[in-house]
Formats: structure tokens, sequence, C-alpha cells
């Protein structure tokens, strides 16, 4: 992806459910039948579970053309499915109880053994959104696909303000696209996917939910802001060391594919600097495309401007009470540990915590400084998120208490059935979608 302009690309995964809205491992079944009619025959992919599908879009230019082209590509999928009883799940976990087939890899089976299989196979039964933006040609070597060593380069110093802008709004972002308030039958946070995946544990009222990297951080915690590209690369190269030492200090054989992986393969936190030349973010939710795109065009716009105003990214005191603000090039964020908590509030409240709020308002204040009137209307989603207060994960859990369940464990046929509103929800969005970028 790397080149002379910058270019995005992203990946969407959706469950299979059938007309009763259960999950149905039937991804394998889906795509031969895709690939009989001839109808859709790239970007697919089975995800780690039967029931999981990977929808990708081929990166370019024009963020408009890109979504265009994937959207074309989900209706078909979507039409196609619903042709033979099944439909696409647009949330990040699926809210009831399920018995998900996990497929056989080595890759997966290593995960598995290093974190333990018990909590392996419960937090991995999740669904996420993956944008990429390419990064400034010449910080991934493209023969050793590692971060290389530039000592006097602007693209190094985009990169960093761009890295250290994105990991500042992660809090925001999770808040933009959550949709996982239950998992199993069972709500314990606004956006169950971010508590069971990252470095979190929830120990309050009686509830006990451990993320599946709570004892390793360094492979899938929200990453430091950095400041180098030694640094980048150092960290890197330690957490393949270090997954490999701990996989062998457990008599786990190492294979040798393992072994000759890229550094920037260990890293499964929100933001990875990737092998394919791109920095790629990972921290939010599935979600409608309408959101997905708000999300991603929000983040692009912030990059353009860092690359083109040459903005510089100051974590500094400032910050705490002013994030994202701006004087002459220079951009205050807040500093790390406030991101951190701000990560938790995000995760666990959503727009009901004020402070997460504000902090959402003043990173989407910061674009929109800059933003045309095309810009307004493809983050209208977020902008009528940011005066209602209202996520897709508040909206199910009002669904939810109207048909009399508030706290303690849902009936399956209730979660069913807002699995199956929300796979209706889902054709709608992408026609209305489709609409607003052709304007």
């Amino acid at each position: 992806m790397p080149g002379k302009y910058p270019t995005v690309g992203f990946e969407t995964e959706f469950f299979t459910i059938n007309e009763r809205g259960n999950l149905v491992n039937k991804v394998d079944w889906l795509m031969a039948l895709l690939k009989t009619k001839r109808r859709v025959h790239s970007h697919l992919r089975e995800e780690v579970f039967h029931s999981m599908l990977e929808i990708g879009a081929h990166p370019g230019r024009s963020m408009a053309k890109v979504w265009s082209r994937y959207l074309e590509n989900l209706q078909k999928v979507i039409d196609t499915a619903e042709e033979d009883g099944l439909r696409l799940l647009p949330l990040s976990t699926y809210p009831g109880k399920s018995r998900p087939k996990m497929r056989k890899r080595a890759w997966y089976a290593a995960q598995s053994k290093f974190l333990g299989k018990q909590l392996f196979s419960r937090a991995i039964r999740i669904c996420a959104f993956h944008s990429h933006y390419s990064l400034p040609k010449g910080v991934i070597g493209k023969n050793i696909r590692q971060i290389r060593r530039l000592r006097y380069s602007r693209a190094k110093d985009i990169f960093l303000n761009q890295y250290n802008f994105l990991v500042a709004t992660d809090p925001a972002c999770i808040t933009f696209c959550q949709s996982s308030p239950y998992t199993e039958g069972e709500h314990f946070a606004k956006d169950s996917r971010t508590m069971l995946y990252r470095d979190m544990a929830l120990e309050e009222k009686g509830k006990q939910v451990y993320g599946l990297f709570e004892q390793h951080p360094l492979f899938g915690g929200l990453p430091n802001y950095e400041y180098t590209l030694a640094d980048l690369r150092n960290m890197s190269a330690k957490r393949k060391r270090k997954f490999l030492e701990m996989m062998r200090a457990k008599g786990l054989e190492v294979p040798a594919k393992l072994r000759n992986r890229s550094d920037l393969r260990f890293m499964f936190g929100a933001v990875r600097v990737n092998r394919v030349g791109t920095i790629e973010y990972r921290g939010t939710d599935m979600n409608y495309p309408s959101y997905m795109l708000a999300t991603s065009y929000l983040i692009k716009l912030a990059f353009d401007e860092i690359k083109k105003q040459n903005l510089q990214m100051l974590p500094s005191d400032i910050g705490l009470t002013e994030p994202f603000k701006r004087e002459g090039d220079t951009v205050y964020l807040p500093p790390f540990y406030q991101v951190k908590r701000l990560e938790r509030l995000s995760t666990l409240r959503g727009m009901m915590s004020k402070r997460l709020a504000n902090y959402s308002s003043a990173l989407v204040s910061f674009v929109l400084r800059t933003a045309k009137r095309k810009d307004m209307k493809r983050l209208a989603p977020i902008s009528h998120m940011l005066q209602t207060k209202k996520t897709i994960s508040d909206e199910i859990l009002e669904y939810v208490k109207k048909q009399g369940y508030e706290t303690g464990k849902v009936p399956n046929e209730v979660l069913a059935q807002v699995s199956l509103d929300s796979s209706v929800r889902l054709s709608k969005d992408v026609e209305k979608t489709l609409k607003l970028l052709s304007r």
C-alpha cells in the first residue's frame, strides 16, 4: 500500500445467522455458494470460527470509491445469503448463547496454548473492524517487512505524529462503533469485545471478567505513545522474543514458520504497524457501514491534516483539560495514563460518561475545523451520537429493557430477535450509505 499518494483499506467481520436469528456455522457453505454463483469472488475470507466471515476492501486513494466498491460487494453477499436463508450480523459479539466451531489452524493453536484454551476460545468469539492507512513511503522496508532505520526523514515525523494521534483517539473511536453490550446472554460492559479482548479486568458488583491479554499487555494492550522509529522497532522485536520465550517456557514447540514471522505480527492490540506498509487501527467493534465509514473517515481527515500542515502531536498537561487543542502547528494530547482511563470508561459506560463524551466531542471539533461540507455529511452518524448520547449498544440495551429485561441473564429468543433486527437494518444501511457516497 505505501506509495507517493496515501491509500486506505479495511476489513470487516460478520457472523452468519439463520432466519430465526440464531448463530450458525455456515461460512464455508456461503463462500462455496458465492463462488458457484460467481457473483462475488474476491475479498472474502474465513475467520477463526466457522460462523465468522471476513469481507475486505481493495485499497485505493479515494475513501469514497473504496467504500462504494466494498458496499456493492457486501450487498451481493447479503442478497446471495438471504436467497438461501442466511443473514449477516453486523455486531461485534453474538448476543445470545451459541456454539461456534473453531477452525484448526497452527497460528490459532499456538495462541490458544500460549494464552489458555478456555480464555482464548471465549475472547476471540468477536468480530471487529480493522482500518488501514498507508504509511509514508520508506518507513517499512519492502524486502525485510520491518520498520527501517531512518534518522532524518519527513516521512518518519509524519508517521510518528499520526501514530500518536491514533493512540489518543482510541477511547472515542471505541465509543463511536460500540455494538456489543451482550455476549452469551450476559451484559457487563457497553463494549464486551474490548473488555474480553484487551488487557482489562472487571472485578466489581460480583462480576469477574478478564481480558485475553490481561496478563500480557505487551501483546494486546493499547500501546503507549512513541517518539522514535528505533523505539517502535525494538518494541516489535521484544514482543516476538517474549512470545517465543513464553511458548518454550510452557514446553511448547515453536514451529519454524512462527520463528520466521515478521516482528510486527506479534502485536494484537488496537494500533499496529503492519508489515504490508500500513498503520492498522484494530480497536473498534463491528457496526453498520455508516458508523464505520464515519469513524474511519474521521481518522483519515486528521491524518491528511497532520501530513499537510506538518502538525506535531504533543502529549502534555494541557491535554488533560483541553484534549486535541491546537496552537499553531502543535496539537496537545492527554498523557497516556489518561488515555488508558478513558479507554476503560468507554468500554464500560460509553456516552453515559460525561468525561468520555466531552473527550469525543473535542476530537470531532479538532477534525471539523478544516472539514468540508461533504465531510460533515459523512460524519453525520458521529455528530448525531454526540447529540443524543446514544450508541448502537445503548439502542440494544433500550430494546432489551422494553422487553422486560434490564439486569441478569436475558432469554435467547430476545437476543436472537436483536440479531435478526440488526441484520435487517444492515441491508438498509448499506443502501443509505451508498446513496450518501454518490452525492
